[in-house]
C-alpha cells in the first residue's frame, strides 16, 4: 500500500509538470510515457525542450545514443534523455526556466521564438554559448548569414545567445489535382491566393494556420506584412482567409492540401517536401521575391544542469554525420552544414540539394527581425480574434461580395470600398508594437484586446451588411478552431488521472 501511494504521488508529481509546461507535452524514446501502462521519469542526463516533430527527435537521439561522444558522458540509452515539446511561447519559456524540469537545450522553433526568450521581460530563458570548443565548431561549420538572413545572434555584450542547426524557406504547398479540378489559375504568389479566382462557395482553397498555434505559419504571415505593409499586408491575409480555412497548427494546415481538400495550404519548405512524398499532386512554392531563409536555433538554457551532456548532443547534431540526418527521407530538411551531402545519405537527395541550392541562391525580402519581434504576439492574437474567431463570418461576407462582382452586381468602384472595410486591421502597426509587451505580460489583458478586436471586425462586417442591403442575423460561431491550452491541458491530466493511475495501482496488485 505504502509504494502504491509513492507511486501515485509520482504520477500526480508528473502530470502536474505537464500542465505547467504545455498543452500538449510529449515524451519521445520512452523518457516519458504516459498511458495505461506506466508513467515516471527515468534517470535522467539531458534535457531538452524542443518544437520539433517527434520523428526528428527520435531520428536525432536514436541516433546519439550510438556514438562515442553520447557514451563519453555516460548516456547509453535514449530513456536517459527527456523531452518537453511545447506547443506555445508561454509553455516553451516555463519549460526552458522551471527548476522542476531542469531543461539543457532548447531546439528548433524559429529565430523569433528565441530571440524573444533571449529578450523576455521576466528575464532570459537561454544563456549565452561560452564554451570555446562549441564557439570554434559554430565559427568553422556555420556561415554568420545565408541569403541575407542571419544564423546566429548576439546579445549585447556579443556573446553567442542561439546558433542556426538547418535552414528552411517558406511558402505555400499546392495540390495540382484539386487546381486542375475546381478550374482554378496556377497560384505563384501571395496574391495569387488572396484573388478572387481563388474563392470557390462549394469549398474552401487554402489553408491557414491559426497563428497563436504554429511558429511556421506565423512567420509567414509576417512576411506577407513586411513585404506589402501593414495595411495591404493584413488585405492579403484576410482575403486568403476568405478563400479559405483556419486550422490549428502547421500540420493540420499542411494535411489539407495532402488530403486533397485544399488547393493550396500555408507551409514551410520541409512540410511541403513531406507532401511530395505523400501525395505525387503536390508541389512546394516558393513566391519570388516574396520569401526569406530562417535559421531554425539550438540555444543553451540559462544553467544547464547537464551542460557537458548538452555540450555532447551540440557537438553531434553540427557534426556532418549529425547534419546529414536532416535528409533523412521522414525528415525532408535542409542542413546548414553543405557538406551533410557529401555523406552517403546525402549522396541519395539531390532532390533536396537541388532545392538547397536554390534556397541559398534565391535573394528573399529584407526581412526586419528587430520589427518582427516588435509586434510578435499582438500580430498572432490579432490574427485569432480578427480571422479565426470570426471566421464563419469574413468567409461569408467574402463569398457574397466577390459573387456580388462576379454577376454585376456590384462595381469594382464598390467592391474596392467594401473590401476595404473587410480588410481593415483592428490595429495600425504602431499600436501593436505599443502594446506586445503588455499582450505578453497580462493575459487578461490579452482576452480584453481579442474581444475589442473581434467586436471590430465584426461592426465592420454588420457595416457590409448594411451597405448591402442584407439583414445581418449576428455573429457566427467562428472558425472552430481556437484551442484553450490551459483548459486542454487541465482535461489531458484528469483523463491520464482517471487512466493510467488505476492502471500502475492494479499492476502493483499482481
Amino acid at each position: 500500500m505504502k509504494s502504491d501511494k509513492i507511486n501515485l504521488l509520482t504520477v500526480l508529481l508528473t502530470l502536474s509538470i505537464l500542465a505547467l509546461v504545455a498543452s500538449p507535452v510529449v515524451g519521445v524514446n520512452s523518457t516519458i510515457v504516459v498511458d495505461s501502462q506506466q508513467i515516471g521519469l527515468n534517470e535522467t542526463k539531458l534535457v531538452i525542450v524542443s518544437r520539433h516533430e517527434t520523428v526528428i527527435l527520435n531520428k536525432f537521439i536514436d541516433a546519439f545514443v550510438q556514438t562515442d561522444l553520447a557514451a563519453s558522458v555516460g548516456i547509453t540509452s535514449a530513456d536517459e534523455i527527456r523531452i518537453y515539446q511545447p506547443s506555445s511561447y508561454d509553455s516553451f519559456y516555463r519549460a526552458m526556466t522551471l527548476d522542476q524540469i531542469g531543461a539543457d537545450i532548447g531546439w528548433g522553433g524559429g529565430p523569433t521564438l528565441f530571440t524573444s526568450l533571449a529578450l523576455d521581460p521576466a528575464g532570459p530563458a537561454i544563456g549565452p554559448i561560452t564554451d570555446q570548443e562549441l564557439l570554434d565548431l559554430f565559427d568553422s561549420v556555420v556561415n554568420d548569414s545565408i541569403a541575407g538572413a542571419s544564423m546566429k545572434y548576439y546579445n549585447d555584450n556579443n556573446e553567442l545567445l542561439w546558433v542556426a542547426n538547418a535552414i528552411s524557406s517558406f511558402g505555400f504547398t499546392i495540390n495540382k489535382k484539386v487546381i486542375a479540378d475546381l478550374g482554378l489559375p496556377t497560384p505563384k504568389s501571395w496574391s495569387d491566393l488572396a484573388s478572387i479566382e481563388f474563392y470557390r462557395s462549394e469549398k474552401p482553397t487554402v489553408a491557414l494556420g491559426n497563428a497563436p498555434d504554429t511558429t511556421s505559419n506565423t512567420r509567414i504571415y509576417q512576411i506577407i506584412l513586411q513585404k506589402f505593409g501593414w495595411e495591404k499586408g493584413w488585405e492579403i491575409i484576410y482575403r486568403m482567409g476568405g478563400n479559405g480555412a483556419i486550422f490549428p497548427g502547421s500540420v493540420a494546415t499542411r494535411q489539407q492540401v495532402i488530403d486533397g481538400n485544399v488547393a493550396a495550404a500555408m507551409t514551410i519548405d520541409f512540410y511541403g517536401f513531406i507532401a511530395q512524398q505523400e501525395n505525387s499532386n503536390t508541389q512546394y512554392v516558393v513566391p519570388a521575391n516574396e520569401s526569406i531563409v530562417n535559421g531554425d536555433p539550438v540555444a543553451l538554457a540559462v544553467n544547464p544542469p547537464h551542460f557537458e551532456a548538452a555540450k555532447a548532443f551540440l557537438k553531434f547534431i553540427f557534426s556532418q554525420n549529425g547534419q546529414a540526418l536532416w535528409l533523412d527521407p521522414e525528415i525532408n530538411r535542409l542542413p546548414i552544414r553543405s557538406d551533410a551531402f557529401d555523406t552517403p545519405l546525402g549522396q541519395t537527395r539531390q532532390d533536396i540539394y537541388a532545392v538547397y541550392n536554390q534556397t541559398i541562391r534565391t535573394p528573399g525580402i529584407v526581412f526586419d527581425e528587430d520589427k518582427a519581434l516588435s509586434l510578435e504576439e499582438a500580430m498572432r492574437y490579432h490574427f485569432e480574434a480578427t480571422l479565426t474567431d470570426v471566421h464563419d463570418d469574413m468567409r461569408t461576407v467574402w463569398g457574397i461580395l466577390v459573387e456580388r462582382l462576379q454577376s454585376g452586381n456590384l462595381t469594382e468602384e464598390q467592391f474596392n470600398a467594401e473590401v476595404k472595410k473587410y480588410a481593415q486591421p483592428a490595429i495600425t502597426e504602431q499600436e501593436a508594437q505599443q502594446i506586445n509587451e503588455k499582450i505578453i505580460e497580462d493575459l487578461n489583458y490579452r482576452a480584453q484586446k481579442q474581444e475589442e478586436w473581434k467586436n471590430f471586425k465584426l461592426d465592420k462586417i454588420k457595416e457590409i451588411y448594411d451597405d448591402l442591403g442584407i439583414p445581418y442575423g449576428g455573429a457566427g460561431t467562428g472558425g472552430n478552431v481556437k484551442q484553450f491550452p490551459g483548459f486542454t491541458t487541465t482535461l489531458t491530466v484528469i483523463t491520464l488521472l482517471f487512466i493510467a493511475v488505476p492502471a500502475i495501482i492494479r499492476r502493483r496488485k499482481k
